[in-house]
């Protein structure tokens, strides 16, 4: 019985030893721009590196950002030298006298590498980030509610080919089901790429990550009815909200103030993101210090 309850000791440290291991994860080598560089840490106990890495360099993922320090666990592959683009691959966690073997291959020397590590499931997902086409919102918080092809689009950014920005209304809207719910989603239509928060009825203004594709079909609720300007990085998988003012009252008026188009203004006119625009059309922008809405 006592031998018993040793083991059972043992496997519950280790599992604890994991977990606690494995709350940082660092990518090295000399495939790292600088060397070293941290994964961003995902509430699905997810981590992810986004970025560049050189081809014919050295990889390797682990819970240290120094190779030789004490109790540094590798991800090891299942199998020697498998490629950083792959997946999903099973791992496990070696010590450093094992690291060669936990070495990863990087194919190619690109801008736009994304590598998932789960922890829960013990794999590694690499690729080669597509940036994508077009971004949408969609919900029964939005005007176009849930109907189909009518969904809301997102703007790119011209200097950030995964960013996307919006601008609108958002507010309950009893004529829809799901009156306060929303999402985004790849393409004007259901499949296949889609964007949710973590939980359901995330408040925006307070979700920082998404999550792309995945189980379940979270939404965003409403918590503040208004306008908004959200801004969606799809490649980072991140996501920033700002109120912006109070939806319109029955007399039309709003917490924004509405202008037309003053084209042969000296004043500048800049986006919420700060960037000068030449020549504003439709839309919510920063002008002599205030926001004003174009219609």
């Amino acid at each position: 019985m006592k031998r018993l309850l040793l083991i059972l000791s043992f496997f519950h440290s280790f599992i604890l030893s994991f977990a606690q291991d494995m709350s940082h994860i660092w990518a090295i080598g000399t495939a790292v721009p600088g060397g070293v560089q941290e994964l961003t840490p995902f509430p699905n106990n997810q981590f992810k590196y986004t970025g560049r890495l050189i081809e014919g360099g050295t990889l390797y993922f682990c819970n240290k950002d120094v190779p030789t320090a004490i109790g540094i666990r590798y991800i090891k592959p299942t199998y020697e030298d498998a490629y950083a683009v792959t997946g999903p691959i099973t791992f496990t966690l070696t010590t450093a006298r094992d690291s060669l073997a936990s070495r990863w291959i990087v194919p190619l020397t690109e801008d736009v590498y994304r590598i998932t590590i789960d922890i829960n499931a013990k794999t590694l997902t690499g690729e080669l980030f597509r940036p994508w086409n077009e971004l949408f919102i969609v919900g029964g918080a939005t005007e176009c509610g849930w109907v189909t092809y009518t969904f809301l689009p997102f703007t790119r950014d011209e200097d950030e080919v995964c960013a996307w920005d919006w601008t609108g209304e958002l507010k309950e809207r009893p004529e829809f089901g799901e009156p306060r719910r929303f999402k985004f989603l790849g393409q004007n239509a259901w499949e296949p790429k889609a964007l949710h928060p973590f939980s359901q009825d995330e408040d925006i203004l307070g979700s920082t990550q998404l999550l792309t594709g995945g189980i379940g079909d979270n939404k965003w609720n409403v918590r503040q009815e208004g306008y908004y300007h959200i801004r969606v990085d799809v490649f980072r998988e991140t996501v920033h909200a700002e109120y912006l003012g109070a939806a319109p009252s029955s007399d039309g008026s709003t917490a924004i103030d509405e202008i037309e188009s003053d084209k042969s203004s000296n004043g500048e006119w800049f986006d919420l993101s700060g960037r000068r625009v030449e020549h504003p059309v439709k839309g919510i922008y920063i002008k002599d210090g205030r926001k004003v809405i174009i219609k």
